[in-house]
């Protein structure tokens, strides 16, 4: 692909200076390096209550676990996302009611929400898809009022935004991925931030089989002295979800470049925006004003059938333009048949999304000339 949908961002020498450092220290596993890169990214998310995992879906699965779901209950989530924001939920035995999203902006529509509710509801799952924060404020209220736990997918939204805020403020669990396509990897990896200080130092026992790890550590993640006599509590066996050092020295290159990632994702989708926005083709997002927006990929809509989009779509990929539908649909997935409903914005949604490259390795003439040649197709089908 001449303009690729994703690319890694991993300075090779730096990492592997990093990575070596790991190696000839002996200790792989999860230590200095991991609290180090814990203490950054909590400073540069401005945030506390974060607990590094070895994915994104790691850190669901835990913020699903610490929401106290098991079998027989129901989480409220959206269909449009990720297959690995759904199956923690069901690996937890618990059932999946479908919310519909705003076909306008890819999101949740909180609109929703209160028919869905009922006593057997014990979370609510939402995604900001393409890195654009859903209307935070509507979902806070929403939680609150009925007691119930927010679980924020934020695999795309890596510094993203809400009225001046960190997208976390607004959820009581906000969880991160760090998989090799996002803007921060650690090749792969995740983070959970908590809301309350009650859930951070639950998390942080379940993500180590039930046993705080961190307790017995000083403040660069060295051992202070073995304990073998620590107990595992009733309803706090965990899992082996940790963070290993390895990962985090990747993670630690990442961080020195972090910043420049983001802003050229958010100057090249402003770019794309004012180039097509105006076009009949397509019509942009409809993000809260409050928004502030990671981008990791830019998402329009396509305003034609199905059949002329995957045309395009085609005909863009022939051009070397990774145009992509990034995530389809859960629902159509026959392991989440029995939870079948009819969601229209969904199904338009998805009929109509098109996501384009918009990151770091684009320069602005990478995107005038990608855009240039998606108006010479667009305007030909």
């Amino acid at each position: 692909m001449k303009y690729p949908l994703f690319k890694i961002h991993i300075p090779k020498d730096e990492a592997l200076r990093e990575m070596g450092k790991v190696i000839d220290s002996g200790f792989i596993n999860e230590g200095e390096q991991v609290a180090e890169l814990n203490e950054k990214l909590s400073k540069f998310l401005k945030i506390s209550n974060l607990v590094l995992t070895n994915s994104g879906t790691s850190a669901l699965t835990l913020a699903l676990k610490i929401a106290g779901v098991s079998v027989g209950d129901e989480v409220i989530s959206i269909s449009m996302t990720c297959i690995a924001t759904n199956t923690p939920i069901l690996s937890l035995g618990a059932k999946i009611v479908w919310a519909d999203i705003d076909p306008a902006t890819g999101s949740i529509d909180p609109n929703e929400l209160r028919k869905l509710i009922n006593a057997k509801t014990k979370a609510i799952m939402f995604v900001a898809w393409a890195g654009n924060p859903c209307a935070l404020d509507g979902l806070k209220r929403i939680g609150s009022e009925h007691g119930i736990p927010l679980i924020q997918d934020a695999a795309h939204a890596f510094g993203a935004e809400f009225g001046g805020k960190p997208i976390s403020d607004f959820a009581d669990f906000t969880c991160f991925s760090f998989q090799a396509i996002k803007h921060f990897t650690t090749g792969d990896g995740g983070a959970i931030v908590c809301k309350r200080e009650s859930d951070y130092l639950l998390a942080r026992k379940l993500k180590w089989f039930g046993y705080d790890r961190d307790s017995v550590k000083d403040s660069k993640g060295e051992w202070k002295g073995q304990r073998w006599d620590a107990d595992i509590a009733p309803g706090e066996i965990g899992y082996k979800f940790n963070m290993n050092n390895l990962a985090a020295s990747i993670g630690l290159v990442q961080m020195k470049y972090i910043d420049g990632i983001i802003e050229s994702h958010r100057e090249n989708a402003e770019y794309i925006s004012k180039a097509l926005g105006s076009l009949s083709s397509f019509t942009l997002l409809n993000l809260p004003k409050e928004a502030r927006s990671s981008h990791w990929v830019f998402t329009l809509l396509f305003n034609g059938i199905v059949e002329k989009r995957n045309l395009l779509l085609e005909s863009l990929n022939r051009r070397g333009i990774g145009a992509g539908l990034v995530h389809l649909p859960n629902h159509t997935y026959s392991v989440f048949s029995s939870f079948h409903r009819e969601l229209a914005g969904t199904s338009e949604f998805a009929e109509r999304q098109i996501s384009l490259p918009c990151g770091w390795w684009l320069t602005q003439e990478d995107c005038k000339s990608m855009c240039q040649e998606i108006v010479e197709i667009a305007t030909g089908i």
